[in-house]
């Protein structure tokens, strides 16, 4: 076979590769939704509040009670909540997750949490060093 025909479909292979690679699989395995679990326990006043920066970059989608049979069957056992987000648009921005006294509105923890939004809107989280 011709040299420049080899270097030719090699070429080819190469670029086909880098799409697949770069922006097919990216797309098909990213993460749409992010989860974040929050603990609390049965019975006290305090639940979680959450506050997304930038709601253009990031809605929210729904909440899902993972707390085990074992753990609802116990008075002020832990509850464990995930809160279901997901990518709108590419970008960053920040959910403030505060942990809230509903008695007298208090807040007795808060975590910031950075994510990041690609092209394909795939949502992830930013890990800062």
């Amino acid at each position: 076979m011709n040299k420049k025909v080899m270097i030719g479909i090699v070429i080819i292979f190469a670029a086909v590769l880098f799409i697949v690679l770069k922006i097919v699989i990216p797309n098909k395995t990213g993460s749409k939704e992010l989860e974040l679990t929050y603990k609390t326990n049965g019975g006290v006043p305090y639940k979680w509040e959450y506050k997304i920066e930038d709601e253009s970059i990031v809605e929210f989608v729904k909440t899902k009670d993972i707390t085990s049979e074992e753990d609802k069957k116990l008075t002020g056992g832990p509850v464990y909540i995930n809160y279901i987000f997901k990518g709108l648009k590419k970008g960053k921005t920040t959910i403030t997750f505060k942990y809230v006294n509903i008695t007298n509105g208090s807040i007795e923890k808060e975590n910031k949490i950075a994510v990041k939004v690609d092209k394909y809107k795939n949502i992830s989280l930013i890990v800062i060093p």
